[in-house]
């Protein structure tokens, strides 16, 4: 665990870097474009994030299965990722136009998202078969090469002088180099055999690219809806505060394959359970007060002149996105179970969120109150649905969670 949260941290602080370094670099409105073409890359990506959940559960399943010998390594001729990826690329593009107008930017930014998606899947499977593998370590360090590598291209990008593309290229890149280390990692790995496309593996896709969607639509949804200069403090503030998502997405690389094979276990995955919760509260109240002391100091020094307005944004954000990560621990659990009733919870969820933010903007003070709401109301039905699955699956012998 000591080599996952060190490389955790260098992968937060590449991430920071480049937001920096990209801040610096094109100001404001230029910043305004590359939150629109990372807005797009996360949105089609969170896509893929699931796919990386669901092909790690199928893969720590298989591995656990008496049959784990039997497992090919080559995986189907066409992999799911290739099929999403692509298709979500296709989709992207077609809608160009209308993804340009609606977030007030050119047809190029959203034409180089598109062709950055189908890299992200294919990551994204190979980070699975690391993470279902038990090697978070592995699933971990391909994630912070790219985010490294982003940030030594972008300094090249500015000693160059090559502005917005070659920042938007960086990304491209770094992703690309990412991909081509981690595919020469799990090339000798056994792939699951199980396509995601059955009612298990689509739970668990619809689970998380739902989650993902709400707790990064609201960046989208200010983007299209809202002053460039009020988009784009909000976006630079929001990045600064879900860097501290960062938490319970290492937690779960670590923790969804070894809840997968105790996920009959009560009394051991409730311990492992409320250990991650603890830990991701007590680190988001610590984050808050952090920005409470220090939120201007930090953004002026992170950002630098142009973002004066980021600060006042940190402590509301903060404390808004709280329940979100404490529920993103609770996924964990969910995720592990395919849990088709927290499917349907976040799905209602999108709904909800997306009507409150149609009819709170452009008053971005208010969508905040509804992002919280929303978000308060997900924990408390996953913190429902994990009690009730505490309840009704059979304990087992006391063990350690390995």
């Amino acid at each position: 665990m000591l080599l996952i949260g060190v490389a955790t941290v260098v992968g937060a602080l590449a991430a920071l870097a480049f937001q920096i370094l990209s801040a610096r670099a094109l100001g404001p409105s230029e910043f305004g474009l590359l939150a629109a073409f990372l807005a797009i890359l996360n949105v089609a990506a969170i896509a893929s994030a699931a796919l990386q959940n669901s092909v790690a559960v199928r893969t720590a399943e298989q591995l656990a299965a008496p049959t784990v010998a039997a497992a090919d390594k080559a995986g189907r001729r066409v992999s799911d990722a290739t099929i999403l990826g692509v298709g979500a690329a296709l989709v992207v593009a077609l809608l160009t136009p209308a993804l340009a107008r609606s977030l007030d930017t050119d047809s190029v930014i959203v034409l180089l998202a598109a062709l950055a998606i189908p890299l992200s899947f294919w990551l994204a499977e190979d980070v699975g078969v690391l993470q279902g593998s038990g090697n978070a370590f592995g699933a971990v360090a391909w994630t912070t090469v790219s985010l490294i590598a982003r940030v030594l291209l972008v300094l090249v990008s500015m000693w160059v002088g090559f502005g917005i593309g070659g920042v938007l290229g960086s990304v491209l890149v770094a992703t690309a180099l990412a991909l081509v280390g981690a595919r020469m990692t799990t090339r000798r790995m056994p792939h699951p055999r199980a396509s995601v496309f059955n009612p298990s593996g689509l739970t668990v896709l619809a689970l998380s690219a739902s989650m993902a969607w709400l707790i990064n639509a609201d960046v989208v949804m200010v983007r299209a809806g809202a002053p460039g200069d009020v988009a784009g403090n909000f976006a630079s503030a929001a990045i600064l505060v879900k860097a501290s998502f960062m938490l319970p997405s290492t937690l779960s690389l670590y923790l969804l394959p070894r809840f997968v094979r105790n996920r009959h276990n009560v009394s051991l995955v409730r311990t492992g359970e409320m250990l991650t919760i603890g830990i991701t509260a007590a680190s988001g109240l610590l984050l808050t007060l952090v920005f409470w002391v220090a939120g201007d100091f930090i953004a002026n020094l992170v950002y630098g002149p142009g973002f004066e307005d980021t600060g006042t944004f940190l402590v509301p954000l903060s404390l808004v996105y709280l329940p979100w990560m404490v529920a993103q621990a609770v996924l964990i659990r969910l995720t592990a179970d395919a849990s088709r009733p927290a499917a349907v919870t976040v799905l209602v969820a999108i709904a909800v969120q997306a009507v409150g933010f149609t009819l709170a903007l452009p008053d971005v003070t208010t969508l905040m109150w509804i992002q919280a709401a929303v978000g308060a109301a997900v924990l408390g039905a996953f913190l429902l649905l994990v009690r009730r699955a505490n309840t009704t699956t059979p304990p087992l012998q006391e063990r350690t969670l390995t």
